[in-house]
C-alpha cells in the first residue's frame, strides 16, 4: 500500500489541489493528512471540504483544535489568533462538529498486518497528542520513540521536512532529507513539512509517501504559487508574515517590459450589429422582445397551477430530527485520573491514590510490553483506545489476554470488560459488540458496519492487586480458514 503523508495545509487550497494531484501521479492509494488543515489561510471552507472528501484519515492540528474549541489561543500570535476568530465564523456548525471529533493520532499496521511495515502518524509528538509540543531537535524526538513501538512515525507542526533517526544504542540523530529505506533494528521519526505554508527553503509544498511493502519514505516538493496565494491574502484585506514578503521578493521573476493593457476598453462596442430584413431592425432587440413574451407566458401559467393545488396551511413543515450521538461506554464520571499509555492507549484509574498503571515488560516469555496494573483496594482501570478503519474491513479480530499465572488454590481477582464500538463519520454509534467474564483470555472476530469511520475499544480491568495484561489489540485482517472443512483457524498473535 502506497500512503500520502500530508500535513499543514493552512487554508490554502490551491496548494493541496496541486499536492493531491502530484500524490494521485505518484500511485498513492491512502491519503493520511497529519492536521492543521486550517489557521493563517484565506480559504478555510474550500480547504476544508477537499480535506473531507479526499483524505482517508484526518487528524486534529493545534489550529483547527482551536477553531473547534477544543484548545485555547493564549499562546498564539496575534495574526494566527485573528485568523482562528476568521476561519471558526466562515465554518458551518457541521464542520465544527466533524473538527471535534478529530482523532489525534493513528495507527498503520503495513502490508499484510507485518509489524515490520507499521507506522504511527500525529501532529506534534506522541508522548501528548493534545500538547502539541515541536520536535525540532534530535533529542525533542525521544518522548515520542518511548511512547510508540513502530519502527516509523511521521509528525508535522514545525513547516520544516526533517528525518530523525533512533539506532541500536538509544541516541536520535538527524539524517539528510532524502528518500531512504527503513532498516532492521532502527526506527525514524520523519516529518512531512507543509503543504500550505512552509517555513524553510524555497516557498514550496512539500509532502511523503510511504510504500509499507518496500518500507521506502519519498519526499515530494511541488512549486508553491506564492503571488495567488498573497493575493488572495490581500483580497480579503489581511496581514502576512514578514517572510512571506521577503520570500516573494527574493524569489519573483524579473519582468523584462513594463506593464501592458491589451484588451479592448469597451468589448461590447466591438460587436457588430446584425440587420433583418434590410430594415434597420436590430437583432439584440428581437431577443429582448420575446425574452419579456415569455416570462409573461411563465408568470400565468405558475399562478394558474398554484391555484389547482390543494390547501396545504393546515400541515406543520417537516422538522429534521437531531441526529443521534453515541452513549458513553460506561459511567465515566467515576473515573477522575487520565494518562495517556503507548501506541495511542488510554489509562483512566477509579481510585488514583490506590492504583497505578504503566507499560511494561510481559510476565510471559515472547511477550515484549504489556500493561502492568496495581491496585491496593479493588477497583477498576480503564482503557480506551480509538482506531480509524481506513479500510473498513467486513471482520476485525480483537483479543485480550491476561499473562499472569494462577497459583493452584489461589483465586484470580481479576474480571474484565470489553466494549468494541463502531462510529460513523459523524460519530454516531452503528453497533458494538460486548463481553464480559472472569476468563483470562478473549479472543474473537466482530462484524464492522459498512459505514464505519472510527472504531473504539474500551477495557474495564476490576482487580485487587497485581497484574500484567498483554496490551490488547483489534486488527483489521481479513478471517482465515482451513483449507479442509472450512473451519476457522486460531489466530496468530501479533
Amino acid at each position: 500500500m502506497r500512503y500520502a503523508i500530508i500535513s499543514d495545509v493552512h487554508a490554502n487550497e490551491a496548494a493541496l489541489r496541486a499536492v493531491l494531484q502530484d500524490a494521485a501521479d505518484a500511485g498513492a492509494e491512502r491519503i493520511v493528512c497529519l492536521g492543521d488543515v486550517l489557521g493563517y489561510g484565506p480559504e478555510p471552507v474550500q480547504a476544508l471540504e477537499l480535506v473531507y472528501r479526499r483524505a482517508h484519515v484526518c487528524l486534529a492540528g493545534n489550529h483547527d483544535d482551536a477553531v473547534a474549541g477544543r484548545c485555547a489561543v493564549d499562546d498564539f500570535t496575534e495574526f494566527a489568533a485573528a485568523a482562528v476568530a476568521r476561519h471558526r465564523a466562515a465554518l458551518a456548525q457541521e464542520a465544527v462538529d466533524w473538527l471535534r471529533r478529530l482523532p489525534y493520532t493513528c495507527e498503520f499496521l503495513g502490508d499484510g498486518g507485518q509489524a515490520a511495515g507499521a507506522f504511527a502518524c500525529v501532529h506534534g509528538d506522541f508522548s501528548d497528542p493534545k500538547a502539541f509540543n515541536y520536535v525540532l531537535e534530535p533529542a525533542d524526538a525521544l518522548p515520542s520513540f518511548r511512547a510508540r513501538t513502530e519502527p516509523l512515525l511521521f509528525a508535522g507542526h514545525t513547516h520544516r521536512p526533517c528525518v530523525i533517526e533512533l539506532g541500536a544504542d538509544g541516541t536520535p540523530v538527524d539524517r539528510a532529507v532524502a528518500d531512504f529505506t527503513l532498516e532492521p533494528g532502527r526506527r525514524y521519526l520523519v516529518n512531512a513539512g507543509s503543504v500550505g505554508y512552509p517555513r524553510s527553503g524555497v516557498c514550496r509544498s512539500s509532502y511523503c509517501l510511504y510504500d509499507d511493502g518496500t518500507r521506502r519514505v519519498s519526499f515530494r516538493t511541488l512549486p508553491f504559487d506564492l503571488e495567488g496565494y498573497r493575493a488572495k491574502m490581500q483580497g480579503q484585506g489581511l496581514d502576512e508574515a514578514p517572510w512571506m514578503r521577503a520570500r516573494s521578493a527574493a524569489q519573483g521573476a524579473r519582468e523584462v517590459r513594463g506593464a501592458a493593457r491589451f484588451g479592448h476598453p469597451d468589448p461590447g462596442a466591438r460587436r457588430s450589429p446584425v440587420r433583418v430584413g434590410g430594415r434597420g431592425l436590430l437583432l439584440p432587440f428581437a431577443g429582448i422582445l420575446a425574452a419579456c413574451i415569455a416570462a409573461g407566458a411563465c408568470v400565468w401559467c405558475t399562478r394558474a397551477a398554484l391555484r389547482a393545488l390543494p390547501d396545504r396551511s393546515a400541515v406543520p413543515p417537516a422538522v429534521a430530527a437531531e441526529p443521534e450521538v453515541a452513549a458513553a461506554p460506561g459511567p465515566a464520571e467515576r473515573f477522575s485520573d487520565e494518562r495517556p499509555l503507548a501506541n495511542g492507549w488510554r489509562g483512566l484509574l477509579e481510585f488514583p491514590g490506590y492504583q497505578t498503571v504503566r507499560i511494561g515488560s510481559g510476565a510471559r516469555k515472547g511477550v515484549a510490553t504489556a500493561f502492568h496494573i496495581e491496585g491496593a483496594r479493588r477497583g477498576t482501570v480503564r482503557l480506551v483506545k480509538s482506531l480509524c478503519l481506513v479500510e473498513r474491513p467486513p471482520k476485525v479480530y480483537w483479543s485480550v489476554n491476561l499473562l499472569n499465572e494462577v497459583r493452584p488454590g489461589k483465586a484470580l481477582d481479576f474480571a474484565f470488560n470489553v466494549r468494541l464500538r463502531f462510529l460513523d463519520v459523524h460519530g454516531k454509534l452503528l453497533d458494538e459488540a460486548f463481553a464480559s467474564g472472569k476468563r483470562s483470555a478473549l479472543n474473537r472476530w466482530t462484524a464492522v458496519p459498512a459505514d464505519t469511520e472510527t472504531a473504539e475499544m474500551t477495557v474495564d480491568c476490576t482487580c485487587a492487586g497485581v497484574y500484567d495484561l498483554a496490551v490488547p489489540y483489534f486488527k483489521t485482517e481479513p478471517e482465515r480458514r482451513t483449507e479442509a472443512g472450512g473451519k476457522k483457524k486460531r489466530k496468530d498473535r501479533p
